[in-house]
């Protein structure tokens, strides 16, 4: 819109300058001044329209070229009127003719008739081609015969001019014919969008002709100066004209009638025939006559050609004409019983929405019958909810011409509102949009059907989330009271008891250590069903993670008598990207399976790389994890049914091995979190091999150790275990050393001895406990008491737990390793072997080399650092160190740590996770990324779940105890990571081999979010006497030990906390930081309770669930009643 009223501005603004102009020539014709300002106005206009049909070139890509060519014409005028102002200038407007200027005025024709060829044109058949070369014919020999009478005649019979002279004035007059007959011709086929700008370009050319035809008959008329007379107005509107012919926007759908638009184009040709009947009356009879004459004749002849053609063409249109409308009709009106005969409502409107077709459809959904509805505006039948979505709709159609479809709703003729499904689609007549027509299905029922289904959609999760709520539930309620009957079993197991009272005790406590196995399994399997897990993705090593799990069930896997290997082969990568603690997790119940499944024989823990084919088809890298047993072995049938919840192969099962049937579920459930996939494969009485893969991304290969201290030493390795053999040739492979492996002692001293009298002695003899013909021992005794052997390095292999030391030294065995042997152990002991050859033998641990360097590094009794923000916590931990004999030193914050072991050699660290300032995540980090040697780091946090054991892991600490600690668990902690202080172990500390225990109830589990928890009626401890007797039992030998001091800093604590727990629930944050503080410290005091509640608050802030004040109301009244109780377990002390 701003273009067109830019554009009639320009239009009139030019014509009021041309009038200004052409009012002056007018009154000042012929004069000097006359003839400067219409030479100079000429070269203005035609430069003008030079310009503008440049700038056309540019703005319309589609023909640029007919501009360019266009724009040239009108530069080519320019310079003719250029010379012409010069000669006007240099000679007193005294103008030659011929001269140059007549160059540009009849040679612009040359590329001005290519640029009309060059504008697009719309495609033509044959007959509208013969059509085109008719007209052509006919304009061209009647505007020829209107010159001949006017112009062309009359230079042709001048005698006063020469011979160039009168050559020049007879090119004007045919270059005009040719300009205008192509004008006319060319613009009778012009598309109806480009009728303007061909108007004004073509108008201005038309002008532009006849204007120099008039110049010419003037001048042979004699006059000169032309230029400063009237005549200019012609010159200048002609060159306005096609300067503004570029700027015409086209309009394809604004054209107006377009009939009377073809009717006016087929009488275009007859226009000239009307003048040149007119002018015939002014023909001169002389010897030119016959010419004039013979041009009429053509052109009589192709306009009788024309009209047999339009004849011929109407003909053959009619012909056929009503067999068309006849099947036309019968088209139109089997659409119209399709249209009358749809369920679905289709409703015409007009483009201003007046409705004009109600078919019965719209009348049986909406009610209204077709004569209420038709002429009414579309929208009556809109409620005013949907109008705005209704109009929206509409809008959409008109501006972008594209149908819409979408859902919404009309009123019914009663008032009731229906669902429908309408589409929208513009309906156009000769491009020009004229109307919408509407289709409205009716889907109340798919609607209701919708409904129906998403509640029962629904209502089954919400039956799944209440049952596993239920179960969270129950389990946690459960653990409690369960952690409390092992707890005092344990206690109850530590006093006089005959055998057969210890016989029942020790039933009880297993029984107990079952169910809380079968609740910890209902507790991951309800938060997997939940789809409540999350996967920390972090870098780990798989070969210190399987040997990591071997070592858990190494005592189980002995206990049978059964060889238990695990090991990578060297294709693995050193470093894997994954959640390892949900891989230890799987790993963990197919192996603990494995174990108890079989009765002989071994179990070996496998890793290796496979490619599997993706959905696509390409191949990928995948890593798999196989446990493969000797054991039972399961049916083909029964391979998939063992992955379901509470399955087993079958009841007896059951009944002989126990278990719950989840362990597999879960492993599945794992498995599918991490995108892998799990399988079996197994044969009744020869074992089974379970298998998951995971797309683990990692490192590429296994970095071969720098160190060349092994590389091409002779290593033989004596076992009659051949999976052994194979694990232990490939671990030494590795290492770039020399393997042979036997099966038997006998073959073995054959090799030894046959080796050392070639002169290639072996270097090192790795040898098994337990063979069948002979002991490892006794090989070793054979292999160092011969005098050619001597020079043999011997390590023994064992999977008995103790080993007689003087005996091993006496037998010459320099180092020993306990069964299932660790990469990095087998490794650090060839090392020490080539190193230090005079070394005592010493046992494995975790981490080999800890214990047999404790003395040296951290004297008799090793120093721990306890990072604990707690008083109570700290008094507990400091107490139960003291007992078990390590020194000890107390810091506040995670902060504190990283300076202190800064600072102090420690042998361990008992990290508390949640602590202000630094956290014990934080600061674990900061210590693991200072680099040195390697600081045990045992996490212990009130946690109770799997994933708060996996993020301490994550972060880079060594173990886990959950609180309230237990000293024997505590003990057994220390013992694998620092080993046992050089003072006697306390009379009333149980050792971690022993199967008596002092454990105490543990902290509950939270439940999971929004889970109901019942509290019971019945009587019940509010503080744990079991842990009471145990702060009793450290500290000084007074029969009140620690539990004062406890109870004073718990109670002293309880204000601050509880105020700083309301602030929490104030605020909106800090909530789990507080509830996790007064939760560890409940703990350690004995409060299981209002532990209990913490961790309920606990969960809550991971969840962002709302705490009700009645909540914290239950803590209040649950701290109350600890409060007396604490102060009645206080009479009578000190």
């Amino acid at each position: 819109m701003r273009w067109r009223n830019g554009l009639w501005w320009l239009v009139a603004g030019g014509l009021a300058l041309v009038m200004l102009i052409g009012g002056y020539l007018t009154a000042n014709s012929g004069t000097p001044m006359a003839q400067n300002i219409g030479n100079l106005s000429l070269l203005a206009f035609s430069l003008a329209a030079a310009i503008s049909c440049a700038a056309g070139a540019r703005r319309d890509q589609e023909s640029a070229r007919a501009w360019w060519l266009l724009a040239t014409a009108m530069l080519v005028w320019f310079s003719g009127i250029l010379a012409w102002t010069y000669f006007g200038i240099t000679r007193d407007h005294l103008y030659p003719f011929p001269s140059i200027a007549d160059l540009g005025f009849v040679g612009y024709a040359i590329p001005a008739t290519a640029a009309l060829f060059l504008f697009p044109r719309p495609p033509a058949t044959l007959v509208s081609r013969l059509h085109t070369l008719l007209d052509g014919g006919v304009i061209a020999a009647t505007v020829l015969f209107i010159s001949w009478a006017t112009v062309l005649g009359p230079a042709y019979r001048s005698s006063d001019q020469e011979f160039i002279g009168q050559l020049t004035g007879t090119s004007y007059p045919v270059v005009d014919v040719i300009i205008i007959s192509l004008v006319l011709v060319l613009g009778i086929r012009r598309p109806v969008g480009d009728r303007l700008r061909w108007f004004c370009m073509g108008g201005g050319l038309l002008l532009l002709a006849i204007t120099d035809s008039v110049y010419v008959r003037l001048v042979f008329e004699g006059a000169t100066g032309s230029t400063g007379s009237p005549l200019a107005i012609g010159w200048m509107l002609a060159f306005g004209l096609i300067a503004i012919a570029p700027f015409v926007p086209r309009s394809p759908k604004e054209e107006g009638d377009r009939h009377r638009y073809a009717v006016g184009l087929e009488l275009l040709p007859y226009a000239p025939v009307v003048v040149a009947i007119l002018v015939s009356g002014y023909i001169v009879v002389d010897g030119t006559y016959p010419v004039q004459l013979g041009i009429g004749l053509v052109a009589l002849v192709l306009l009788v050609a024309r009209q047999v053609l339009i004849v011929i063409e109407n003909v053959t249109l009619t012909r056929g004409l009503a067999d068309q409308v006849a099947a036309r009709t019968a088209e139109l009106e089997g659409l119209g019983a399709i249209v009358t005969s749809s369920s679905d409502a289709i409703i015409g409107c007009t483009s201003d929405g007046k409705i004009v077709s109600w078919n019965p459809g719209a009348e049986r959904i909406f009610g209204y019958p077709a004569a209420d509805a038709i002429g009414r505006d579309q929208g009556f039948f809109v409620p005013a909810s949907a109008r705005e979505a209704n109009d929206a709709a509409l809008a959409l159609v008109e501006s972008t011409g594209e149908g819409h479809s979408f859902e919404t709703e009309r009123e019914r003729s009663d008032g009731s509102v229906v669902q429908v499904a309408m589409t929208m689609s513009p309906v156009f007549t000769d491009g020009v949009m004229r109307g919408i027509a509407t289709i409205a299905q009716d889907i109340s029922e798919r609607r209701a059907a919708e409904t129906e289904l998403r509640n029962a959609r629904e209502a089954a999760l919400e039956a799944t989330r209440l049952k596993s709520e239920f179960l969270a539930t129950m389990s946690h309620e459960i653990r409690t009271p369960m952690n409390g009957v092992i707890g005092l079993t344990g206690l109850l197991l530590d006093t006089p008891l005959d055998s057969t009272q210890r016989q029942y005790a020790q039933g009880v406590k297993g029984a107990g250590e079952s169910l809380l196995l079968l609740i910890n399994d209902i507790l991951d399997f309800s938060k997997l069903e939940a789809g409540r897990i999350n996967l920390e993705m972090e870098s780990f090593d798989p070969r210190s993670l399987i040997d990591e799990v071997a070592g858990l069930l190494a005592e189980g896997a002995r206990r049978k008598n059964l060889e238990l290997i695990a090991y990578c082969l060297p294709e693995v990568p050193q470093q894997l990207v994954g959640d390892a603690g949900r891989i230890r997790q799987v790993l963990l119940n197919l192996l603990s399976n494995a174990v108890k499944f079989t009765a002989a024989g071994e179990i070996a823990i496998r890793v290796h790389s496979v490619d599997v084919a993706d959905p696509q088809g390409d191949q990928r890298s995948m890593i798999r994890f196989e446990v493969q047993d000797t054991g039972i072995g399961v049916e083909a049938t029964d391979h998939e049914r063992l992955f379901e919840s509470f399955a087993q192969a079958d009841a007896s099962t059951t009944r002989r091995y126990g278990g719950t049937g989840l362990g597999l579920a879960i492993s599945r459930r794992l498995t599918e979190a991490m995108g892998g996939t799990i399988g079996v494969a197994s044969t009744p009485g020869a074992g089974s091999t379970f298998w998951f893969t995971l797309p683990l991304a990692g490192s590429q290969g296994v970095a071969a150790p720098e160190s060349s201290l092994l590389d091409d030493l002779r290593v033989l390795v004596v076992d009659d275990n051949a999976t052994n053999r194979l694990v232990l040739e490939s671990q030494l492979g590795s290492w770039r050393m020399n393997t042979v492996a036997v099966e038997t002692g006998d073959v073995a001293l054959e090799r030894l001895l046959a080796a050392a009298d070639a002169g290639e002695p072996f270097d090192i003899a790795v040898l098994d406990m337990c063979m069948p013909d002979i002991n490892g021992i006794d090989l070793a005794e054979a292999i160092s008491n011969h005098p050619n052997l001597a020079g043999t390095r011997l390590i023994l292999l064992t999977s008995i737990g103790r080993i007689d030391r003087d005996r091993l030294a006496a037998a010459g065995v320099s180092e020993w390793l306990t069964k299932p042997v660790r990469s990095s152990a087998l490794y650090d002991r060839l090392m020490h072997l080539m190193t230090d050859t005079d070394a005592e033998p010493v046992p494995e641990t975790v981490h080999s080399r800890t214990v047999q360097l404790q003395d040296a590094q951290y004297g008799p009794n090793p120093r721990i650092l306890v990072v604990e923000d707690n008083a109570v916590n700290q008094l507990v931990a400091e107490s139960m160190l003291l007992k078990l004999g390590y020194r000890v030193d107390l810091v506040g914050d995670g902060a504190e740590a990283v300076k202190a072991t800064s600072h102090e050699t420690y042998a361990a660290v008992l990290m508390d996770c949640h602590m202000p300032v630094m956290d014990g995540f934080e600061a674990t980090r900061a210590i693991r990324g200072r680099g040195g040697a390697h600081l045990p780091i045992i996490a212990m946090t009130a946690g109770a779940l799997s994933e708060d054991r996996e993020r301490c892991r994550a972060a880079g600490m060594d173990d886990y105890l959950a609180k309230p600690v237990d000293l024997s668990q505590l003990q057994t902690t220390l013992l694998r990571w620092v080993g046992t202080p050089s003072a006697s172990t306390p009379a009333d500390v149980v050792p971690a081999e022993s199967s008596a225990t002092t454990a105490v109830p543990a902290v509950p589990a939270a439940p999971a979010p929004g889970a109901v928890v019942v509290r019971h009626a019945e009587p019940r401890e509010v503080v744990d006497p079991a842990r009471l007797e145990l702060l009793r039992g450290l500290g000084a030998d007074d029969g009140w030990g620690v539990l004062p001091a406890a109870v004073a800093a718990f109670l002293g604590a309880v204000p601050g906390d509880l105020a700083e727990l309301r602030e929490a629930v104030k605020r909106g944050a800090g909530l789990g930081d507080a509830a996790h503080k007064l939760r560890g410290a409940a703990a350690n005091i004995g409060a299981d309770g209002v532990a209990a509640l913490c961790a309920e608050l606990e969960d809550a802030s991971r969840t962002d669930t709302v705490v009700h004040p009645e909540r914290l109301a239950e803590l209040e009244a649950e701290l109350e009643l600890v409060s007396v109780a604490l102060a009645e377990s206080l009479i009578g002390a000190p």
